[in-house]
Formats: structure tokens, sequence, C-alpha cells
């Protein structure tokens, strides 16, 4: 065992009581040394049963009314950042002829997004763990407002400038790891264990993209309402970043036992995820599904629209879509706070979600949206109710880590996949095809990619160490109540 995890062992009498908890939360003396619950990298002790208890009340976890406000803030604004990650995809051919440039530049948009996530989730961690919850989401609040305000001066010159349009999306774009990533740390700060999956979803949930794909193509008819399409996307991002001003740190007590632990620092973290195989394979898995979903969702219009589908029916079929993984995602969480069973959701959806990419490479062809849009809404409500999934599973395995590390990481394979499946799926375009420009190849592909996540699903055996941390944590205080009682008899 490396030195670095024994300072944060469960039971050790330095740490454990005078820096890792709470202050609302009573010390105990711990006169002996721990036992070990787990031997492997990423150990949790049980206390000794010799441990004596210092009789003071335990301040139970609870979840305080503010935090379902607090929720519902950062539930807006991920909706605005949404919307400005999803202003162009619906219109890209608009755009395109708008600014003067190729629909692969148009393209770029969303891949920088992509490149600008898979960096800064490098350091999303420890921007969580040094500046706090609130302030990082302030901090994500007033960088998409202030590259949503960028991209609209872009069209303020006679000619609009691309250039300055991509500043825009560069600065914005560093809003969603920081609003994503900080999904399970948010929900683990604010929220009991009964309660954490459900908030968890309403975080990754895509509210903003069903509003973009409805609102976009209806607003940005012609070329000449970019200009309108883009004050209105930063007017709403501005919105949502000013109650980030004024919300709390932190709840009055904590909302987890198991938070006010004491944790690996963020590169000791980042040490115990490179040796942990139940992670990677997480990792594969995570990446592969969002991935694939944020490819086919970048190109989707481009996928349809050689086969004589509108831009406006593009948009209600990616909406509707969108509508179905929301409500993939709502059902998982609590679904998943009542059964505990991830493991069998997660071999249970994935090989529906492979159905649906099969599924894709034949139903696309002209006079199908009824089909397309069945088969499309079915594919987002499976792939969505893997992700909380596979972020819960992997705050499990990967236990004591912080859930603000694990999760980010979680979250950079999947734009990296996603950066990469564009670039290929782009590539596999036909010309000479009939229809002329399809991308029949790169569903194909996806399909491919699919199949590979779905097997990943079916190895994957880890363990729920901090499921199991909780049990033996519970039952140490229940162990000192009696003991409390019996002194004072």
């Amino acid at each position: 065992m490396s030195s670095d995890l024994e300072m944060y062992q469960y039971g050790v009498k330095s740490n454990r009581y005078s820096s890792g908890r709470h202050p609302s939360v009573p010390p105990l003396d711990i006169d002996q040394s721990p036992h070990t619950l787990y031997s492997d990298d990423t150990c949790v002790s049980t206390p000794s049963e010799t441990q004596t208890v210092i009789d003071q009340p335990t301040v139970q976890p609870r979840t305080y009314p503010i935090a379902w406000l607090v929720l519902f803030l950062l539930v807006l604004l991920r909706s605005a950042v949404s919307i400005y990650q999803t202003t162009f995809s619906p219109i890209p051919a608009v755009t395109a002829e708008y600014m003067g440039v190729s629909l692969t530049a148009i393209n770029w948009l969303a891949n920088v997004q992509s490149i600008v996530y898979v960096i800064l989730s490098f350091f999303t961690g420890w921007i969580f763990e040094t500046i706090g919850v609130k302030k990082s989401l302030l901090l994500a609040a007033c960088l998409n407002s202030i590259g949503c305000w960028i991209r609209w001066i872009a069209v303020q010159f006679p000619q609009p400038s691309f250039p300055i349009l991509m500043i825009g999306q560069v600065v914005a774009s560093a809003a969603c790891p920081l609003t994503l990533n900080i999904m399970t740390m948010f929900a683990a700060t604010w929220f009991t264990e009964n309660r954490r999956a459900t908030a968890g979803v309403f975080v990754a949930s895509n509210y903003g993209g069903i509003i973009a794909y409805f609102l976009m193509p209806a607003i940005a008819t012609g070329k000449e309402r970019i200009g309108f399409t883009l004050i209105m996307v930063a007017v709403i991002a501005t919105a949502a970043a000013v109650p980030f001003f004024f919300i709390p740190e932190k709840p009055p007590t904590p909302a987890s036992v198991v938070s006010t632990e004491p944790r690996p620092s963020y590169f000791g973290g980042i040490k115990l995820l490179m040796r942990n195989k139940h992670y990677w394979v997480l990792l594969m898995i995570h990446g592969l599904n969002v991935g694939i979903s944020i490819s086919f969702g970048t190109l989707f219009t481009q996928i349809l629209t050689p086969y004589g589908y509108t831009n406006s029916q593009a948009g209600i079929l990616s909406a509707v879509a969108l509508v179905s993984g929301t409500l993939g995602c709502s059902v998982a969480g609590p679904v998943l706070d009542i059964t505990k069973q991830h493991k069998l959701f997660l071999r249970l959806m994935a090989p529906l979600m492979l159905s649906t990419y099969v599924a894709f490479i034949f139903i696309i062809q002209k006079n199908s949206f009824a089909a397309v849009l069945y088969v499309n809404a079915m594919n987002q409500f499976f792939l969505s109710f893997l992700v909380p999934v596979v972020i819960e599973l992997g705050a499990e395995a990967s236990y004591p880590v912080s859930e603000s590390t694990s999760s980010s990481f979680l979250w950079q394979f999947c734009q990296i996949f996603g950066f990469i499946f564009v670039l290929i799926m782009d590539q596999l375009r036909d010309p000479n095809g009939d229809p002329k420009d399809n991308l029949t190849h790169g569903l194909i592909f996806q399909c491919c990619a699919a199949a590979v996540c779905t097997i990943f699903c079916f190895l994957y055996n880890g363990p729920m160490k901090r499921t199991e941390a909780l049990k033996a944590l519970r039952s140490h205080d229940i162990d000192n109540l009696a003991i409390s009682k019996e002194d004072q008899a």
C-alpha cells in the first residue's frame, strides 16, 4: 500500500476528524489502529472494537430544502450552456452560408468544444477541490455569458468574422466541463445518499438541447436571423449566471457521512485511478456511449438532409430524442436510488442501445420520418439511462478518490471519443453515393463502436466501495450509540 493512501485511511487519528469532517460533526477519540476493510489500492478501514467515544450528539445527514433550489439554478445554468453548445447544430447550412464557410468549418465549432473539454477536464477536479462548488459554478456561468456575447460581437461587422466567432466559442466552451464534471461532487455536497442519483440526473439532463433544437430552426429561418439568434442566446446565458452570485457555499450540515471523510489529494487520486482496472473499463463504456451520441448529434442534420429532410424536420427529430433522453435520465435516477442494481441495468440497457444503432443503418431513408423518430427516441432513452449508471459506478469503484476527480475523467473521455468520432464520420461522407453526401458508412462505424461498448458493459464487475464504506460507518455509529447509552446507564 502506498504511503499517500495510508494518510487517508479511515481510522488515522491525526486526519480523520481534525480536518476531514464538517465542523458540525463531533470528533471521536480513536485509541487503536483500524482494521482495513479493503485490501486493494483504494482501501477504507473500519474502527477497532476497543475505540472509546466522546459522548456528544450526532448530526444526522439530511437534504435541506435549499438544496433543491440550488439544484434548480444549476439545471438552468446547464440548460443555458446546452443552448450555447447546440446553437448551430440544428442550422448548419444557414450558418455556413451566413459566415461564408464550409460545413466542415461549422463542424469545427462543435469540435473545438470537445478539445476545450478534454484539456480543461485535466484540471476541473483540482478547481472544484480548490475553490469549491459555488465559485466553480460562478466561474462557469461567467465564462458562458462572456463567450456568448463575443459570438454576438462577431456578427456585428459588415462581413461576419468567423475567427471572432470561434474565440467566443472557445471561451464559452470552458463552461461545459465546469458544470457537468461537478455533477457527482455537487450531489455529494448537497444531497443525502438516497437522493444523490436523482439529483445527478437532473444535472446531466440536456434540457437546453431540447429547447435549442425546437427554437433554433424556428428563429433562424434565414441567414439574416443569425444575429438575433446569437443575442438571444447571450441574454439567456447572462440571466442564468446572475443567481450564482447569491447561492450559499454549502448546506448548514453535511448531507453525507462519507462526504466528510478525508480523501486523497487531487494528484494522489489520479494515481489511484490509473491503477484501478475497474475504472478503466468504465472510462471505455462512458467514452464510447456518450462519444457516439456526441458525434451522432453533431452530424444528425447532415445525416438526414441528403434524404430530403429539412432543417426543421431534423430539429423536431432531435428535440423529441432529447426529450426521450431526458426521460431516460430522469427514470434512471430514482430507479438506481431505490434498487441499487447498477450492474443489472448496465447489462440490460447496453444491448438495447446497440439495437437502435443497427436499426439506424436501415431506416434512415427517404420518407421514413416516423420510423426515424421512433428509433431515435429509443436510442436516446437507452443511452441516457446508462449515463447516471456509469457515473455512479465510477464514484463507487474509485472510492476514496473524490467524486469530482472520477467524474471529470469520465466526461473527459467521452469528449475525446466524440471529437474523434466526428472527424471519422465526417471523412466517411460519400460524395458520389446515392444520395450524394450520405453518411451510411458513418452509421455503420458508430454501430461497431456501440458493439464494443456493449461488450465492455458485460465485462464490468467492479466493487461498490463507497456503499460498503457507508455501511461500515453506519455500523460504527450504531455501536457508538450503544456504548454511549451503556456509559450513561
